[in-house]
């Protein structure tokens, strides 16, 4: 993956990915997720435990993950975006590009890598 230009369209971001589900390709989609957090000037990688509470994951699918756009100085400027299932490496490689291009809020990022939310953070009807 070609790293971002300076002044590009890459922003800062503080990517979540949950590391707790094995998987046979979860070992080589974090490393095409490490590479596009290291080809983005300002964004981070955090691996953590199940992200269940944030989304609503089925761990046999693939990684699931959630970014939030920040400042450099890891103030959020917007909301979460929830990923997953991200089950090979080309569902990983789209979502390094759509990082690489700042996230923008279009189709470049396939509806079938977003994540649901998680069941407690979905509107009850009353």
């Amino acid at each position: 993956m070609n790293r971002a230009t300076p002044g590009g369209p890459s922003r800062p971001f503080t990517l979540v990915a949950c590391t707790n589900c094995p998987s046979d390709t979860g070992e080589l989609v974090m490393d095409r997720l490490r590479d596009a957090v290291r080809a983005c000037p300002h964004g981070i990688l955090v691996a953590t435990g199940c992200l269940g509470g944030l989304l609503r994951c089925a761990p046999a699918a693939g990684l699931h993950a959630a970014v939030q756009p920040c400042a450099k100085d890891r103030t959020p400027t917007g909301p979460v975006a929830r990923l997953g299932p991200i089950a090979t490496e080309a569902d990983a490689d789209l979502v390094g590009a759509w990082l690489l291009a700042g996230m923008p809020d279009d189709s470049s990022l396939p509806h079938r890598l977003r994540a649901a939310p998680a069941p407690r953070h979905v509107a009850r009807f009353n």
